[in-house]
């Protein structure tokens, strides 16, 4: 038997033992929490640094894709400069690496950012460091080109190709709104009141007028880039062309007026009255309409129009065309036979009456030094001054609607082709026009849609549509080489108007303003198809087409505002 005595002095080791385990233990529970602990820590550490380098992957891609499609170079030196903004940079010290990639849909930029994270307590383990990497595609919906793929936008009655059977038209502030212009006119007339108004005030009326582009493609060595306009002066006419407008006496013979054709040789031909040198600019009221045309240089921010520098030289500034209001047709002819007004001097710096109407005449030219490829922008308004032609004024109020056709080229061959292969000039999201197409099937080049819009809805703004003697049709036309018609359209009026549709061709019937149009705007929604390609390699490709059917003897004389945009946020994080 054991004694008390060892009965006592087992459990004292026994007791010992549990003590000695019980300290192992805790020590290994302690060790294994605060590893657990340390790689909780390393792991919060983790995901805040990888947050930071997805901000920076989302700001590079933010901010270079608005330079695609053209521009990979501008795109990725700023998409770098964001990055390293916040705070990481290729080669820095943590090994950081940023790649910048076009995607196959070219207005997507890929910025992927990869950087060193350094650990805590995972050191104790041998573990330094993570590598972590984060990436963002950003899209860049561009502003839809509008109007032209050529060289040209308007008739052109002087070349080889007569032109697209429309004008450019732009009113005078205190025109009706009525008459087309849904952003010059300040004024509202109509009954019932016409779109976009606060009783007599036109809500959309904008300061800064109209813009298109002239891009440029590629640049020819040792020519002169030169911006022409057609009929710039307003000259009340009248749509028919027949208002103050010289007769025939004036023009081929008798009252001793024979002068005229000896001056200028097309003197029947430019200036007689019905003719497709004539514009058909009309006034009411106040009229005078001045013409300002501002022109500003290409940037690094092509989302916005007005912070493009604005250029003054000697050969390229900005103007504000004098309007002429003919008291007679004698003042017509009295006024080319001026020896001032009456000049045909493109280098005397002045643009005088002869030069600027039923002609084309140069306001802007860039040596050719001087010539940047990317977009110059050509703004042009009616609320502007002689004065001071880079101001908006409230106290111009002039009435009527000033008709107009513009050209670019390098060189005078380059003026003269009909192309876009160097230079092109197209409406920048809003396109103003007077369609005077003779023909009872016209097709205008409505919006520039690329591939890769494919799935995406085009939306088409037409205002005041239907200035016709008879009732016609409207359908949205795919580009040529594009085998199939678009379907599904659907079109709205803001009046909440029934309307006539055949959505399998995306037609639009009875068209015409005595039916509800005048003063209305349409909206015309285009779905895109998933299946949807185009010629991008051709100027001409990818361009889709209003085509506007009216019966055979219908005269169409029609001031109305076009705009396009494929919907969704301009900039955007798609990935």
């Amino acid at each position: 038997m054991l004694s008390a005595a060892r009965l006592r002095v087992s459990a004292r080791l026994a007791q010992r033992g549990q003590s000695g385990f019980a300290l192992v233990w805790m020590s290994l529970t302690l060790t294994l929490m605060l590893l657990f602990a340390g790689f909780a820590v390393d792991m919060s550490n983790w995901w805040l640094q990888a947050e930071r380098i997805q901000i920076a992957a989302d700001a590079g891609a933010h901010a270079g894709v608005a330079f695609l499609p053209a521009d990979l170079t501008n795109a990725t030196s700023k998409a770098r400069t964001e990055t390293t903004r916040n705070g990481f940079t290729s080669g820095d010290s943590r090994n950081s690496t940023v790649t910048v990639t076009q995607e196959p849909n070219p207005n997507r930029l890929r910025v992927k950012v990869t950087s060193d994270v350094p650990t805590f307590f995972l050191k104790l383990v041998g573990m330094n460091k993570v590598r972590l990497t984060r990436q963002a595609v950003g899209e860049y919906v561009a502003p839809v080109p509008m109007g032209s793929p050529q060289n040209k936008l308007g008739n052109d009655p002087e070349g080889t190709d007569a032109g697209t059977q429309l004008w450019v038209n732009i009113n005078g502030p205190q025109t009706g709104k009525q008459q087309g212009d849904r952003f010059q006119s300040k004024l509202c007339n109509g009954s019932p009141r016409e779109y976009g108004c606060s009783g007599s005030a036109s809500t959309e009326f904008s300061d800064d007028g109209y813009f298109f582009g002239m891009e440029v493609l590629s640049p020819v060595s040792g020519q002169d880039l030169s911006f022409q306009v057609f009929d710039a002066a307003w000259v009340n006419v009248g749509t028919g062309c027949t208002s103050n407008m010289p007769t025939s006496t004036q023009i081929s013979g008798g009252s001793g007026f024979t002068a005229l054709t000896t001056k200028f040789a097309d003197a029947a031909t430019r200036y007689g009255s019905t003719t497709s040198y004539c514009t058909g600019d009309q006034g009411w009221g106040a009229k005078n309409v001045q013409t300002t045309f501002i022109f500003r240089e290409p940037d690094e921010t092509p989302w916005t129009n007005t912070d493009n520098p604005i250029i003054n030289t000697s050969v390229c500034k900005s103007v504000t065309v004098p309007a002429y209001t003919p008291s007679s047709s004698r003042w017509v002819y009295d006024t080319l036979m001026n020896a001032t007004t009456g000049s045909l001097n493109a280098t005397d710096g002045t643009i005088s009456f002869a030069e600027s109407w039923r002609r084309f005449s140069t306001f802007c030219s860039i040596p050719a030094a001087s010539v940047r490829t990317g977009t110059y922008v050509i703004q042009v308004r009616t609320n502007a001054t002689s004065a001071a032609p880079t101001v908006a004024s409230s106290s111009v109020t002039t009435e009527g609607s000033n008709h107009m056709a513009f050209r670019a080229g390098f060189g005078a061959s380059g003026l003269s082709a009909v192309s876009g292969a160097n230079v092109t000039i197209s409406a920048l999201g809003r396109l103003p026009i007077y369609a005077n197409g003779a023909s009872a099937d016209s097709r205008f080049y409505m919006a520039r849609v690329m591939p890769y819009d494919a799935g995406r809805t085009l939306r088409i703004n037409l205002y005041d549509m239907g200035e016709a003697n008879s009732a016609g049709t409207l359908q949205i036309l795919p580009p040529a080489e594009y085998a199939s018609t678009f379907s599904g359209c659907s079109f709205s009026r803001d009046d909440n108007a029934a309307l006539n549709v055949t959505a399998s061709t995306c037609t639009l019937n009875n068209v015409l303003a005595s039916a509800g149009y005048n003063g209305r705007l349409l909206t015309i929604d285009v779905p895109i198809p998933t299946n949807y390609t185009c010629s991008t390699s051709s100027q001409t490709g990818c361009w889709i087409k209003i085509r506007a059917n009216f019966p055979g003897a219908t005269s169409v004389t029609d001031a109305t505002t076009w705009s396009a945009s494929i919907l969704g946020n301009p900039i955007r994080i798609v990935e």
